[in-house]
C-alpha cells in the first residue's frame, strides 16, 4: 500500500519540476504558424501568425479590447517573439518559411495594438517585428494599416494573433514534496525494522 502511495506521489511531482518552456510551431513542411508558452508580463500567450485582414482576424479591429496589448507591450511581446525567433535561428535567414510571407528577403509580423481614426477611415497601428534575411531581426515601430486591408495580398507582411492562456492554480509544491519525503521516510523506516531480529 505504501509503495503505491509512494509511486503515486512522484508521478504527481514530475510535472511540478518540469515547466514548459517557449517553442515555435510549424506544420508538416516546416512552415511557421505560431508559437505557444511564450511567457511575458506574468502571463503565457500562445500566438498564431496567418494572414488575412485586421477586421477579420481580431474580432472587428475597432475596439481596444479586441487587442491584447497596448502599444508599448505590443513591442515587449514582439521581442518575446523575437527572442524565440532568434534562438531557434530556424528563420533567421528563411523568411519565406513564414506563414504569410513569400517574399525571399523579408517578413513583417504585425502585432496590433490600437486604432485612430484619419481621413474618415480607421486605421490601427501594429508593432512590426521584421525577419531580413541575412541581417536577423529588427523590431520596428507604428505601423499603421487599414483595418480591412488584406496582407493576402502582400508577400512581406502578415499577422501575429496572441492569445492568453488561462491561468490554473498549481498545487504548492513544497507541501507536496514534504509529504513525499515523510512517505519514503516511513517505507525505509518499516523495510528497516523488518530486518531485525525477532
Amino acid at each position: 500500500m505504501l509503495r503505491t502511495l509512494t509511486a503515486v506521489l512522484f508521478l504527481c511531482l514530475l510535472p511540478l519540476h518540469s515547466s514548459s518552456a517557449a517553442s515555435l510551431v510549424t506544420d508538416a513542411n516546416g512552415i511557421l504558424t505560431g508559437a505557444r508558452d511564450i511567457e511575458y508580463l506574468g502571463n503565457k500567450y500562445d500566438v498564431f501568425i496567418g494572414d488575412g485582414s485586421c477586421v477579420g482576424l481580431f474580432d472587428g479591429c475597432d475596439a481596444q479590447s479586441d487587442f491584447p496589448f497596448q502599444a508599448s507591450d505590443a513591442v515587449g511581446a514582439s521581442s518575446a517573439l523575437q527572442a524565440l525567433l532568434v534562438s531557434d535561428g530556424r528563420f533567421m535567414n528563411a523568411p519565406y518559411d513564414i506563414l504569410g510571407c513569400t517574399e525571399i528577403s523579408s517578413c513583417n509580423i504585425l502585432t496590433p495594438s490600437d486604432y485612430s481614426i484619419a481621413f474618415g477611415t480607421l486605421l490601427v497601428r501594429s508593432t512590426s517585428l521584421s525577419v531580413v534575411t541575412g541581417l536577423g531581426i529588427s523590431v520596428f515601430y507604428g505601423v499603421d494599416r487599414f483595418t480591412d486591408s488584406d496582407t493576402k495580398t502582400e508577400i512581406n507582411l502578415t499577422w501575429a494573433k496572441w492569445t492568453q492562456q488561462p491561468t490554473t492554480n498549481v498545487p504548492e509544491p513544497s507541501t507536496l514534496m514534504l509529504l513525499g519525503i515523510g512517505l519514503l521516510g516511513q517505507r525505509w523506516l518499516r523495510t528497516g525494522t523488518k530486518r531485525l531480529p525477532a
